[in-house]
């Protein structure tokens, strides 16, 4: 394509998708021009890999919580007071998970490996669906009605919070919470029409005019973090009476911690209490990752193939990359690590995806960059929900994400991009 033409449509494109919710703030979400397609039969595995890697790290919670309380209170001192509190009184209803989303990269030899598991607030369903629509739009809007067959996260998630509240009074009042200021929020308010063209009472609140009356026809989407409410308060003892509040998620920070990921990459093999199916998916999907307070420094080498992270951060924070920094400095934050609180960081192979030329869409048209791709995919543990489906991102670093910099890219089944072209 001629690069004068080839940036319009990038202007175009990124124009649309933003409309669409494709927005971070006030900020438009980079949407990478250059599309991604899968075969259904790789979607569907995916979606399948994602259910079975969050139900095994549920039982793996419960498991143990309940028969080794020394190991549960070393991998979860770091949680909030909100947090500690829902753990010791409410871990239970915490398991009926609404959604998780499973971030993975796909290496080299094309084997994707997941990396962690979002749990708390798992977003970007409607960044998404946007990115493919407004791709689609605007490279080829005679043939848009092709979406129709594509999976569509948005619908998916509005699909699973229905079945969740299947047994709240009718007709229900939907409260999407979400933080004062909260960049998100154009996430929040798609859903919230999604909702309401399926004639449901839907509307977006903050902590300040959240209804907490426990009305039987209430339902509470949860797109706060719990860190940021206090036990005592009002919201804080409606989270810790998630059934009749009719929360979802439910408080959950536990199930989010890396330290409980490497429990599951550790024990799982040896697992009784997990399926067969579940133990094959972690041991083809989840690589090895350690609590670094149970290996010793030579487990790591020179630190090449290895990533540290914090237990109990988010968003790509606290990420030490050995490939990346190299030997000497892999070292030094090594011996910072060791000298954090127990319980802290984690170690785990790394999983180098490989940098893909990419056009990414900017103001003035079209950037060709060097990106590094992941795909996340969604699961729910709701009775009755089907399989979740993917979203794609890309950046210029081997952490991707959409704050550091990134955008996402977007993501089709291979025959529905085949009509669209």
């Amino acid at each position: 394509m001629e690069p004068r033409a080839r940036d319009e449509l990038a202007r175009q494109a990124q124009r649309r998708a933003s409309e669409l919710g494709l927005m971070r703030g006030p900020t438009p979400i980079p949407l990478v021009l250059s599309p991604c397609a899968l075969p259904r039969e790789e979607l569907a595995a995916l979606g399948r890999g994602a259910h079975l890697i969050t139900s095994a790290l549920v039982k793996i919670a419960r498991e143990v919580i309940e028969r080794r309380p020394q190991r549960a209170r070393l991998l979860f001192c770091h949680l909030s007071p909100m947090e500690s509190a829902a753990l010791a009184a409410r871990w239970r209803e915490a398991e009926e998970l609404l959604q998780s989303r499973i971030d993975w990269f796909v290496d080299a030899d094309g084997n994707v490996r997941a990396l962690e598991v979002n749990a708390t607030i798992p977003a970007m369903q409607v960044y998404s669906d946007a990115a493919a629509r407004g791709w689609a739009e605007a490279v080829a809007p005679a043939h848009a009605q092709a979406l129709q067959r594509n999976p569509r996260n948005a619908s998916w998630l509005a699909d699973a919070l229905l079945a969740a509240a299947r047994h709240r009074a009718k007709p229900l009042h939907v409260q999407l919470l979400h933080r004062e200021g909260d960049p998100q929020v154009a996430e929040l308010r798609a859903l919230a029409a999604l909702l309401r063209d399926r004639g449901i009472d839907a509307h977006t609140c903050t902590p300040a005019d959240v209804a907490l009356e426990g009305d039987p026809h209430g339902v509470i989407y949860r797109h706060l973090f719990a860190r940021y409410v206090e036990p005592s308060s009002l919201l804080g003892q409606a989270f810790l009476d998630p059934i009749r509040q009719g929360i979802w998620n439910r408080v959950d920070g536990w199930l989010e911690t890396k330290g409980l990921f490497a429990e599951l990459s550790a024990r799982a093999a040896e697992a009784g209490f997990l399926s067969s199916e579940e133990r094959g998916a972690i041991a083809e999907l989840v690589p090895w990752t350690r609590l670094l307070d149970d290996i010793d420094d030579a487990a790591l080498g020179d630190g090449d193939g290895y990533v540290l992270k914090k237990s109990h951060d988010y968003g790509g924070k606290s990420v030490v990359i050995g490939r990346e920094v190299g030997p000497a400095a892999f070292g030094q934050a090594l011996a910072r690590a060791r000298a954090d609180q127990a319980a802290s960081w984690v170690a785990q192979e790394l999983v180098d995806a490989p940098a893909i030329d990419r056009f990414l869409c900017a103001e003035t048209g079209a950037r060709r960059l060097s990106l590094h791709l992941d795909i996340s995919t969604y699961a729910s543990l709701i009775a009755g929900v089907s399989d979740g489906g993917s979203v794609c991102r890309a950046a210029p670093g081997r952490v991707v994400n959409i704050v550091g910099g990134g955008g996402v890219a977007p993501l089709f089944a291979d025959d529905v991009l085949a009509d669209l072209l």
